[in-house]
Parts: C-alpha cells; sequence; structure tokens
C-alpha cells in the first residue's frame, strides 16, 4: 500500500512539473503575453494580488461564500434525504425537483438568481444550488443502501425513529458523504466564483477575474488561477482531516460503538 501511495505521489509531482515546463515552451514559443503568460509574469501578477490591502477581504469573502453556500446545502441535504426515506411523498415530490436543478444551465441559475437576488447573495445562492443535488442524492443512496436486515432488527427491538437517524442512518450517511466531499466542495467554489464575475460583489475573486479579463492582464487572471487552485486544495486537506477525526472516533460504524 506504501509502495502505490509513492507512485502515486511521485507521478502527480511529476505531471505538475510536465505542466510547468509546458507552460514555459509554450509561452516563449507563443511569445505574446496576452495569449499566454509567462511564468515569470504570472508570479510577478501573483506578487501584486498578494500585496494588494484588499487581497485579504477577497480571499475573505470569496471563501466565507463557497463555505457558507457549502454547509447550507450539506445540512439541507441530509434532512430533506431522511425526511424522503420516511416519507413515499417527499420521496416522489423531491425528484423532478432535483432532475430540473441536475439538468438546468449554470448560467441561466445564474441569470435568474441576478433578476431575483442582490449581487452579494447571487454566487452563494448559484454555488448551493448547483450542490445540493449531489448531496441529496448522495444522502439518499446512503440510507437506501442500509442492509434492510439492520433496519427490521430496530423495529423487532422498538428502536425509536430518532435513535435509528442517530445510530444508522447517520453513520451511512456520513460513510457515503466521505467519497463526495471533496469533489463538492471544489464544484460549489468554481459556482460561487463563476456567479461572483457575473453578478460582480464588491470583494470577491470573480469580480477580479472579469477586472483583469477587461484589460486583457492574462498574467493576473493566470495569477487567480493559481490562488484558487490553492483554495481548492485547501478544502481537500480540510476534508480529509475532518473525515479522519470522525473515523478516529469510531462513528463511521454503529455496530462497534
Amino acid at each position: 500500500m506504501k509502495i502505490f501511495t509513492l507512485k502515486d505521489r511521485e507521478l502527480s509531482l511529476a505531471s505538475k512539473l510536465l505542466i510547468i515546463v509546458l507552460w514555459i515552451v509554450l509561452s516563449r514559443l507563443i511569445d505574446n503575453e496576452i495569449i499566454l503568460p509567462t511564468l515569470s509574469s504570472t508570479v510577478n501578477g501573483l506578487g501584486k494580488i498578494i500585496s494588494n490591502p484588499e487581497f485579504f477581504n477577497i480571499l475573505g469573502f470569496s471563501i466565507l461564500r463557497s463555505l457558507l453556500g457549502f454547509i447550507v446545502s450539506l445540512t439541507i441535504a441530509i434532512i430533506m434525504g431522511i425526511l424522503a426515506r420516511l416519507s413515499k411523498v417527499l420521496y416522489s415530490l423531491m425528484l423532478p425537483i432535483v432532475r430540473f436543478l441536475s439538468s438546468t444551465p449554470t448560467i441561466a441559475i445564474i441569470i435568474l438568481a441576478l433578476i431575483w437576488l442582490n449581487n452579494e447573495i447571487v454566487p452563494l445562492f448559484v454555488g448551493f444550488i448547483m450542490v445540493f443535488p449531489i448531496l441529496y442524492e448522495t444522502v439518499l443512496k446512503s440510507i437506501l443502501n442500509i442492509d434492510t436486515k439492520i433496519l427490521e432488527m430496530a423495529r423487532v427491538y422498538r428502536v425509536s425513529k430518532l435513535n435509528i437517524i442517530r445510530e444508522i442512518y447517520l453513520p451511512s450517511i456520513f460513510i457515503g458523504l466521505c467519497n463526495i466531499l471533496s469533489s463538492a466542495m471544489a464544484i460549489n467554489l468554481k459556482m460561487v466564483i463563476a456567479g461572483e464575475v457575473l453578478s460582480q460583489p464588491k470583494y470577491a475573486i470573480g469580480t477580479n477575474l472579469q477586472i483583469k479579463k477587461i484589460y486583457l492582464n492574462t498574467s493576473g487572471v493566470f495569477a487567480w488561477i493559481i490562488i484558487i487552485l490553492a483554495i481548492g486544495k485547501l478544502y481537500e486537506y480540510l476534508m480529509k482531516g475532518i473525515v479522519t477525526c470522525i473515523k478516529s472516533r469510531r462513528y463511521l460504524n454503529p455496530m462497534e460503538n
């Protein structure tokens, strides 16, 4: 297992180095900062962005929007998933809603949000709408995949619904969510920034991306992309830490408690 882990890390590092080498080579061949900026100009652009007095406000508000939208999506997905399992009527009602949200183009959601909501709320709403179906379906599948024998045993011993939810449903939900939390957070971050690009809130990564685009500052766009990738990596480590913490408390397997 350790050998495979080391090989994966080596391959990951090699692929990243290959991307950087290709970037350097292509930027020199194209020799046009607007089309493809050089590595050095991007690093300089990154330095200018970070040295901006408003950088941490911009970064903080975008992260806050993405985290808040994700937490709201996750909370509602868990509640609605459990209720849908308990109620066939709600399960049937949620099917067309989730399908509609999953198939609606992102740009249509953003345009509607711009009509309905304040510019500051639009990115959060867009992130919520795009991630909710993924989380809801994962929660519902996790509950539906629970061994029926365990549920039958709970009914035989007259275990209350509240205890069934706490001791059987929630651990199964966490197991299912562990596999998709990092990717869901990454999608949410992208959607929030996409919403910011069009809604233009005062402090936002998306707003600054749009400004860089207007002035054809491609190196600035690349610099912000690097920052966004760094935030995504931070989210990945955060999720791994949370999952590890939950597993260490032996909460994921109710049969061990």
